[in-house]
């Protein structure tokens, strides 16, 4: 799986990164629990109660949010709940409990979904579409608008053509409200985040000790991905800067050479990201320094991205939440004005004698200016 974040050049950089390819040598683990110290379950009713109520001021009834394993953001972000196999949809409406459909066929691991989710009426559909439309037809009328989520980007073509037929007449795309309700992070959101944060740290930590101590480069990789496994990490991948562009762990030598690399790690449905650093020579961050200062509320693209701010690097500038790569991307909206509480981040990447640098930062963007998210 590859995770594509946003791009934009500085100056008179080389051409663009297109991606920050996340990929890793073994399946996602797919593991996912309720903290309900941290982050309880009032907090996804919260926000569905919220997007319904925007849904229904545009003469929506209902909404329905798709999923699927490879991209189980909404899900996670609305039932706490993240699709290993498959795909799911949540169907709500104002003053009715939610129904998720999940889970695999015969529902035998309804139980454990249960135990995760706050979200209790769980029932499993072969035919996706026919059950969403049974169960609007539940909510007392026989013909009703509802507005969809992720019907386009999340399902098999299959299944896409088969909801659609479905809802044929009745659906609207609401993508557009769950971007936004996304952006701006709660605090209990930028508490997790943290936490992701502090993983990704400590699993960095570990590779520079191993790789101090005389572990081989891959060896140092290693120790990062078992110290962010063992340390609440549900999901853990590594990319590192090689000559020409960025590789996996699997691809590296376990040799004693120099590397930069990123960690991004999963902990509670959000992603956490550090930089690696498996070598003695002087840290370089005015570049990046300069970037970072700039995000600011009401700030955009240009506005990061002055042309004195150097020609020698280049950038991936992201919203970071449920997904690595989250609205807005200022590669394609450039316009887009940043807002308080959104977090990012922001990807330096630099040709050097030993191959691509990497480097990457966390950021918060509060009313007072930015800070780094610990």
């Amino acid at each position: 799986m590859t995770t594509s974040a946003s791009t934009v050049p500085l100056g008179l950089s080389a051409a663009p990164l297109t991606a920050l390819p996340m990929m890793q040598p073994v399946l996602r683990r797919g593991r996912s629990y309720l903290d309900r110290q941290l982050l309880p379950g009032d907090e996804n009713e919260a926000r569905l109660t919220a997007l319904v109520a925007s849904a229904n001021e545009r003469g929506l009834d209902g909404v329905v949010i798709f999923a699927a394993a490879h991209m189980p953001e909404n899900l996670i972000y609305y039932a706490n709940y993240t699709p290993t196999t498959f795909h799911g949809a949540l169907v709500a409406s104002v003053g009715k409990a939610p129904t998720l459909f999940a889970g695999k066929g015969g529902a035998r691991d309804h139980p454990y979904i249960k135990s995760i989710s706050w979200v209790q009426d769980l029932r499993y559909a072969a035919a996706l579409g026919q059950a969403i439309v049974a169960t609007a037809d539940e909510w007392g009328a026989s013909w009703r608008r509802l507005g969809v989520v992720g019907l386009d980007t999340a399902l098999p073509h299959e299944v896409r053509d088969e909801v659609a037929a479905a809802l044929d007449g009745r659906m609207v795309g609401i993508d557009d409200l769950v971007i936004q309700q996304r952006r701006q992070k709660s605090a209990r959101e930028i508490a997790v985040l943290a936490k992701a944060h502090s993983i990704a740290a400590r699993a960095a930590a570990a590779a520079a000790e191993a790789y101090d101590s005389g572990a081989g480069r891959r060896t140092a990789l290693a120790a990062a991905d078992f110290a962010a496994r063992s340390g609440d990490a549900h999901d853990c991948r590594i990319t590192v800067g090689v000559d020409g562009g960025v590789a996996n762990l699997s691809e590296v030598a376990d040799d004693r050479g120099p590397l930069h690399a990123v960690i991004a790690v999963e902990s509670l449905g959000y992603w956490g990201m550090a930089p690696i650093r498996l070598d003695a020579s002087p840290r370089d961050d005015g570049v990046l320094d300069q970037v970072t200062r700039r995000l600011r509320v009401g700030a955009t693209a240009a506005d990061l991205l002055e042309p004195e701010a150097g020609s020698a690097d280049r950038f991936l500038i992201n919203g970071i939440g449920c997904g690595l790569a989250e609205a807005p991307n200022l590669n394609t909206d450039p316009s887009a004005s940043l807002m308080s509480n959104e977090v990012f981040t922001v990807v330096r990447e630099r040709q050097g004698a030993n191959g691509s640098a990497l480097d990457v930062r966390t950021v918060l963007v509060t009313a007072e200016g930015p800070r780094a998210l610990a």
